[in-house]
């Protein structure tokens, strides 16, 4: 993924202020099942508004999984690998096409720590 040419405008940094207001109102509206992983969610959304890079990226969620779109601020291209929260408290980091386990992490930062270095060790294209 070519970092330079993320989306850095006023929609990314919009959306980083928003994603976690609304995982919170969910959290406060939602049922007991979904509380873990809603939890597990904003974990992640809170873990990755701290790392840099990520920041320059579109965050959206899908399903309970945390994904990053490139672009002007919409995720028309997700070429990041992906994180969600599992149900026993623990996080897994998923290829960009979802279809492959990177690997699994006890918290929600070592989770968010795997995907940068992901990030990090791709190809720029």
């Amino acid at each position: 993924m070519n970092l330079q040419d993320s989306g850095t405008d006023e929609s990314v940094e919009a959306r980083w202020q928003r994603l976690p207001t609304t995982w919170r109102l969910m959290l406060d509206r939602g049922d007991s099942q979904a509380a873990a992983t809603g939890r597990g969610v904003l974990a992640l959304i809170e873990a990755a508004s701290e790392q840099p890079v990520l920041r320059r990226l579109y965050p959206f969620t899908s399903r309970c999984v945390l994904r990053f779109g490139s672009g002007n601020g919409l995720p028309t291209e997700t070429d990041a690998p992906a994180v969600e929260p599992l149900r026993d408290g623990r996080f897994r980091v998923l290829s960009p096409s979802l279809n492959r386990v990177i690997g699994e992490a006890d918290t929600a930062e070592a989770a968010v720590a795997l995907l940068v270095a992901q990030l990090s060790a791709a190809p720029e294209q």
